[in-house]
């Protein structure tokens, strides 16, 4: 079984451009599959290595898939920045992710954003 074909239905990216709808610089979203992680492109800054730490225990501990959504510029980059620190933390197992790339809409403004999701899966 690929990587691919363990990611969640409702977190499989489409053609369909999403719209940013967030109010925060980062939203948390807990469902009963997974947990989804939201960063906007006006965020500020952030504590990477305190959403690393509490990423790593819901993989690692609670076996729950995470799915960290990074909008825009700023946004793509934090979320890059997060798995980078959820991976040089860790020397116990190795994190299997799945990395895709889909368009945001702003609806502030209308105009598409570049994002990236980084699906961080629990070990077998």
């Amino acid at each position: 079984m690929s990587l691919r074909d363990r990611i969640p239905d409702q977190l499989r990216i489409g053609d369909d451009a999403i719209s940013i709808t967030m109010e925060e610089d980062v939203s948390v979203y807990p469902t009963s599959d997974y947990i989804l992680v939201e960063i906007s492109h006006n965020a500020g800054k952030i504590n990477i290595p305190k959403i690393a730490g509490t990423l790593r225990g819901l993989v690692k501990d609670d076996k729950r898939f995470v799915a960290v959504r990074g909008f825009g510029f700023k946004g793509t980059g934090l979320a890059v920045r997060i798995a980078h620190e959820l991976k040089v933390r860790e020397s116990n197992f190795t994190y299997l992710m799945t990395f895709d790339t889909f368009d945001a809409i702003d609806p502030k403004t209308d105009r598409p954003v570049t994002s990236v999701q980084i699906i961080v899966m629990p070990p077998k």
